[in-house]
């Protein structure tokens, strides 16, 4: 059978599992719902303020038949097949005070409605209109509501618990949740690492709809795209059922945005503030809005309208310096070989929009249209040094001690970089919902797409030769964080030293885009006295992905230009010595000014290189399927079933081949398809010990797919003119990771909306991804260097989790509007990292830090909050230099960031604030090996910002 055929008699097979099941449901309750038709009703209503704001997350029980709910978006629940009597209706929000109303269900066909108001703990509906909708206890309400009423193992924050952090976008929001930690870039948020995985490893939605990434080389989304403030929730689920996609062996980032229905009648917020850097010191400005409403359109439908924007052109920049080379001994010291100071200047735009509208054609029809747009343009100026120590055996050292290295003949590099790199995300889904009876219905359509679009960039390059003249250069190590470069007489700073060696020209590509397609079935049963409900569904998930990369590289020490004719004046860098730099547009202009003397000495292998060995297409269809069955026996809830994933994975890239003994330059394009289908089961239990202590038990099975760096067909082999051959390729044969995940919960809710949990999980990987160099290995033997990637055999990955939420409202006034969080994570790894020429070596697993920790303290009484938070990572493990060597390998250094935020209300609709972020002006540090060894020092200083934001 071939394995088109085993595709689709795979496919047909599930499919044809799932309406069998879906037969005997229909076939096995119709006799039942007959029976009880005739003497059943049907209880439903909506969880709100009184002032109408709805609650999703809310526990709702028929106490005497022990039936038990949880309100969906827009506070509703649903109670179907309940015998005609007189019932107990108990509401349960953490944060509220448990409501019980007295209701009569009738055997007629007319619904019992029975909404819901909900009250503060004191009994109060007014004071739960202001508590539980805005403020540090509604925020920690929420999240306490979700975790407790949800059937996997997740934590999850609100929009209004975001807006209490000087977070700039969704992956800063996220790492105040237990095991998450971020990875940044410039100082500002970046991927999200979920229990100490990489985060290729965590699938990323909006509003459902999966979210391809913008990059070329990862599956990871750079969350700093999407702004925070276009947010309504944002979730981490730790242990996946069978109707969630099967691709996160860390967790799966959900992002809600809101919807009209999450209020009753019209709303309207605007915020304005303006943002300081410090670096830069310069002001920013932020402004965002947000509006909904809900219309009659008669015969009982409604139309709700929401809508969002945000926009923040933020100013800043960073200082740094790098070791790009490890270090070298001379004359019996050790000194850095490459330093290269670096300056930075930014600016980052990013624009967030949504825009969502709802029909509720009746109680039981609904249909959707969501989207999610948004566009983060980063402008950025990088100019820097490289100097390379060139001791010529230490015939050119004119002074040396323990700290400093003076050298004579030297050469130093300026270059500096400039474009403009936009990334953008959309995401739209339409669907609709129907609940017939017992059967609920869901069904969508989606499309999403991420782009990184990187235009016009220039590079030019300069090179000063200071042999034969009395400037001297050498190196500092006073401090080994921040090597710096050392110089006597005066050719450093001069400007007209350094000569135009080469200016590079780049446009690239990359864009993702995904067709989806859903429909799921959720039929409500009984299994003798117990309730619950048989599941299932099928999907379809597109992916056309492409990059492409244009290049032009023209060598320019024929020309005469140096940085004299196009000096930057306004260079600040405060670590030390930076050589002049050139205003990279001039540059370009001159160079097309004169492009016939440039077309000369244009690098044609090097321009064909650039161009060809990055560019590829992967199309990526996923086809599943899924069965699941959930049942309450008393206090104990079980979900589990069994989802099916089909890969049909094509890709076509080039191998571009370099010898430079003939002169030869070839392309040759590469091609391949790949089959494989998984079967993935899962198991979560609820098991309510008490009212308020709860213990989860969870397991699944997850599949990931190899980042496109690693399996895309690309190959680059290059033989120099002594004979030397290296290569580089992707490794189109590599297999997914494949994981078995074990987690274990115990959570206490004491009171309010507090929240003690203590949770481990275990993670257990196959076919591991890690970089191996092939060189000398049987149908390698001709290389010299052939760097690509290999499955491993297994990884482990362990952890503990604990949390703490608690108000401290047990204390007298006014200290009773305290509120305490905390977390910390606990994650260790075992990986195996191959050693060309025969075994291996035991290292973590890339990107695990092994302690995670946030802690915050908080205050929320008349109309005034505060809150000042701490989060730290541990150190991670940032790339395996030599796989026979830990003490080659690069570490990013443990981060402490402290930030601080404060809002008053003057008037219950104009409230202003004030954000402090990173007070404690923490850097960005890597080493090799051990701390004294740089790779990265980098700085960004304080922000903050003032504002005001009104509420209508």
């Amino acid at each position: 059978m071939n394995s088109r055929l085993a595709f689709l008699s795979t496919r047909s097979a599930a499919f044809a599992l799932m309406a069998a099941t879906a037969s005997a449901i229909i076939l096995g309750e119709t006799p039942l719902q007959a029976q009880d038709q005739e003497a059943s009703g049907v209880v439903r209503g909506r969880v709100s303020t009184d002032t109408g704001i709805n609650f999703e997350g809310a526990e709702v029980t028929i106490v005497e038949l022990n039936r038990r709910a949880v309100t969906r978006d827009g506070g509703v629940f649903v109670f179907e097949d309940i015998p005609p009597g007189e019932y107990t209706l108990r509401t349960l929000y953490l944060g509220a005070a448990p409501v019980e109303q007295r209701i009569v269900v009738t055997g007629d066909g007319t619904p019992t409605v029975a909404d819901v108001v909900l009250l503060d703990a004191g009994g109060d509906s007014d004071a739960a209109s202001r508590i539980l909708v805005f403020g540090q206890t509604a925020s920690a309400s929420s999240a306490a509501n979700r975790k407790r009423n949800s059937a996997r193992v997740s934590d999850s924050v609100s929009a209004d618990f975001i807006g209490q952090f000087p977070d700039q976008n969704v992956t800063e929001a996220a790492q105040r949740i237990p095991g998450v930690a971020i990875n940044r870039d410039q100082g500002e948020g970046r991927f999200i690492s979920v229990r100490g995985a990489d985060p290729n490893l965590n699938a990323v939605t909006i509003n459902g709809v999966d979210v391809p990434a913008a990059g070329g080389d990862e599956r990871a989304v750079a969350l700093d795209v999407i702004p925070s403030d276009v947010l309504q929730t944002l979730t981490v689920v730790k242990s996946l059922t069978p109707d969630l996609d099967a691709n996160s062996i860390g967790g799966t980032v959900q992002i809600g945005t809101a919807s009209a229905f999450d209020r009753r009648g019209g709303y309207f917020s605007a915020s304005a503030e303006a943002h300081y850097n410090e670096l830069r010191d310069l002001f920013s400005p932020r402004l965002s809005a947000s509006a909904s409403d809900v219309f009659d359109v008669g015969n009982g439908g409604e139309l709700g309208i929401y809508g969002s924007i945000s926009y923040f052109n933020r100013r800043l920049g960073s200082d740094g310096v790098e070791n790009g080379d490890g270090l070298d001994e001379i004359g019996g010291t050790v000194f850095p070989v490459v330093i290269e100071p670096r300056d930075y200047v930014l600016t980052r735009e990013r624009l967030g929009a949504t825009l969502n509208v709802d029909y509720r054609v009746n109680n039981d029809f609904l249909l959707y249209v969501r989207q999610l747009y948004s566009r983060f343009g980063d402008d950025e100026i990088q100019g820097g040094t490289v100097f390379e120590a060139d001791p010529d055996d230490g015939g050119n050292v004119v002074s040396q001690d323990s700290a400093n290295l003076l050298l004579a003949d030297q050469e130093v590099e300026s270059y500096v970089s400039e474009r403009e790199e936009i990334q953008t995300i959309y995401s739209i889904a339409a669907g609709g919902e129907n609940r017939f009876g017992n059967t609920f219905l869901e069904y969508s359509v989606s499309y999403s797409q991420a782009g990184e679009d990187n235009p016009d960039y220039v590079e030019p390059i300069f090179v000063a030769d200071f042999s034969d003249t009395d400037t001297l250069v050498g190196t500092n190590l006073a401090d080994p964080r921040r090597p710096q470069i050392i110089t006597q007489g005066g050719g450093f700073a001069d400007a007209g030293a350094y000569e135009l060696d080469e200016i590079v020209f780049e446009s690239s590509e990359t864009m993702d885009k995904r067709y989806g397609g859903q429909i799921d079935v959720t039929q409500d049963m009984d299994f003798g006295p117990n309730r619950g409900f048989i599941k299932f569904g099928a999907k379809v998930a597109l992916r056309d992905k492409t990059s492409e990369l244009d290049a032009l590289i023209y060598g320019g020490a024929d020309q005469g230009l140096t940085i004299a004719g196009f000096l930057n004046p306004d260079i600040d860098y405060p670590l030390g010595l930076i050589a002049p730099q050139a205003l990279p547009r001039d540059v370009a202009d001159a160079v097309r000014a004169n492009q016939a003397a440039f077309d000369e000495d244009l690098d044609e292998e090097g321009s064909f290189i650039d161009s060809n060995a990055e560019d590829f297409r992967i199309d990526e269809n996923i086809y599943a399927g899924y069965a699941m069955g959930s049942i309450d026996i008393g206090a104990l809830s079980i979900v589990g079933g069994v989802r099916v994933e089909h890969t049909d994975y094509s890709a076509s890239g080039n191998e571009v081949s370099l010898d430079e003994e003939i002169g030869e330059l070839s392309l040759a394009p590469i091609e391949v398809e790949r089959e494989y289908t998984d079967v993935l089961p899962s198991v979560n239990a609820r098991f309510e010990l008490t009212d308020r202590l709860l213990l989860r038990a969870a397991y699944f099975r997850a599949v990931v797919r190899p980042n496109f760096e690693q399996s895309r067909p690309a190959a680059l082999i290059e033989r120099d003119d002594e004979g030397e051959v290296e290569a580089e390729a992707g490794n189109t044969e590599l297999e997914p990771y494949r994981a078995d995940n074990i987690d274990l919960a115990l959570e206490f809710y004491p009171g309010d909306a507090s929240v003690l949990s203590a949770g481990a999980f275990y993670k257990n990987l196959d076919n591991p991804i890690v970089p191996l160099d092939f060189a000398g290995q049987p149908g390698f033997e001709g290389f010299d260097v052939f760097s690509s990637f290999i499955n491993g055999d297994n990884a482990k990955l362990f952890g503990i989790e604990l949390a703490l939420q608690q108000q401290l409202t047990f204390l007298p006034a006014p200290f009773d509007g305290f509120l305490v969080a905390a977390n910390y994570t606990f994650v260790d790894s075992e990986a195996e990292v191959p050693i060309p020429g025969g075994g291996v070596r035991e290292a973590p697993l890339p990107f695990q830090s092994r302690h995670t920790a946030n802690a915050s303290i908080g205050y929320d009484k008349n109309g005034f909050q505060a809150r000042i938070a701490v989060s730290y990572r541990d150190r991670i493990l940032d790339e395996i230099g030599d796989p026979a060597d830990p003490s080659q390998d690069v570490f990013i250094d443990e981060h402490v960031q402290v930030d601080f935020t404060a809002s008053y209300a003057i008037t219950d609709e104009v409230r202003i604030f004030a954000n402090l972020s990173n007070l404690n002006d923490r850097p960005l540090y890597s080493f090799q090996g051990r701390r004294s060894v740089n790779v990265q020092f980098e700085e960004y200083g304080l922000s903050g910002s003032l504002g005001v934001r009104i509420t209508l």
